[in-house]
């Protein structure tokens, strides 16, 4: 029996988003923690990576970028930052095999990966047909579908370049585990305005532009404003670590040019973990008024627009 019967699904009728077990594949995501993500943000892209656990593929030497379908509804056990791409343009022409079952994770792991490589003689891998297999993922009159009920971990043999993200959002860490990092990590429970603080002090206060295009998406809800929820979230949390205490100024700076400097500055800070030295730095502006001044300014900026203002 082919590994990958026991996650079979089934296919949705015609105008239903999902069957018993089987739901349609528009959208899939990378979620990293703080760290990567700034690295990746400097980079432009994602960087495959050899495979490190106890894959079958561990010892190949295969380089793979994982994506993964899944939302997680007690946060990401994989960190808290997710990048999102569109499912046909990261399979589109791909080889796709079956990889394996990763039965001890909880719930259950199936593995998939997608390369340009002919690797129909490798003795780790089987060939899938998405058309034929019935396995966890399907592709039925054009459209795919992926079972949900399991942790879906797709292996694209490439780097994934950011000018194909369509979404970045800061997601809440799950509060008591984290699969790369277990127990020693830092992030359990970290909420997404505080991780959306610190990445967006990091992006303005090193001028990095590689997610421009998402952050400048206006939201849905409400086309009043000029750029995304995630960006007002990462700003909200900047303005949380530095700027909610009026005690916190009183310095002798509020000019135009070098208010900017400052803050900037101190983004830069925050942005690298060093929050007391950030602190310290926006001491030197005038006011809190001052200091949100100024934060408007860098991002109208940063984004070349002109009438951006802090969320209500």
């Amino acid at each position: 029996m082919s590994e990958w019967l026991p996650y079979r699904i089934t296919i949705p009728k015609e105008g239903a988003e999902s069957a018993r077990d089987g739901q349609r594949l528009e959208t899939v995501h990378h979620i990293v923690h703080v760290p990567m993500a700034q690295r990746i943000l400097e980079d432009g892209h994602l960087r495959a990576a050899l495979i490190y656990d106890e894959s079958r593929l561990r010892k190949s030497r295969t380089c793979v970028t994982w994506l993964s379908a899944n939302t997680w509804m007690y946060g990401s056990i994989y960190g808290n930052v997710q990048f999102s791409f569109p499912w046909d343009k990261e399979i589109h022409k791909r080889r796709c095999y079956w990889v394996e079952a990763m039965e001890n994770y909880n719930p259950h792991a199936y593995r998939i990966l997608f390369t340009d490589r002919d690797m129909s003689g490798s003795t780790h891998l089987r060939e899938y047909d998405p058309t034929s297999s019935r396995g966890p993922l399907r592709k039925h009159d054009g459209e795919w579908f992926w079972n949900g009920k399991y942790t879906s971990e797709f292996m694209v043999e490439s780097d994934i370049d950011l000018n194909q993200c369509i979404g970045f959002d800061f997601v809440k860490h799950h509060p008591t585990y984290c699969r790369p990092d277990a127990s020693s990590c830092n992030d359990l429970n970290t909420s997404a305005r505080k991780t959306g603080g610190s990445m967006m002090a990091f992006l303005l206060g090193h001028s990095l532009h590689s997610i421009d295009h998402v952050l400048k998406q206006r939201p849905k809800s409400d086309k009043t404003r000029m750029l995304s929820d995630t960006l007002d979230v990462g700003v909200e949390g900047i303005r949380q670590a530095l700027g909610m205490k009026k005690e916190r100024f009183g310095g002798p700076i509020k000019l135009d040019t070098s208010r900017k400097a400052v803050l900037r500055g101190a983004l830069a800070l925050y942005g690298s973990g060093q929050l007391a030295a950030a602190r310290k730095l926006v001491a030197l502006l005038k006011s809190a008024d001052i200091f949100e001044t100024a934060l408007v300014e860098i991002v109208n900026e940063h984004f070349k627009t002109k009438s951006w203002t802090l969320p209500d």
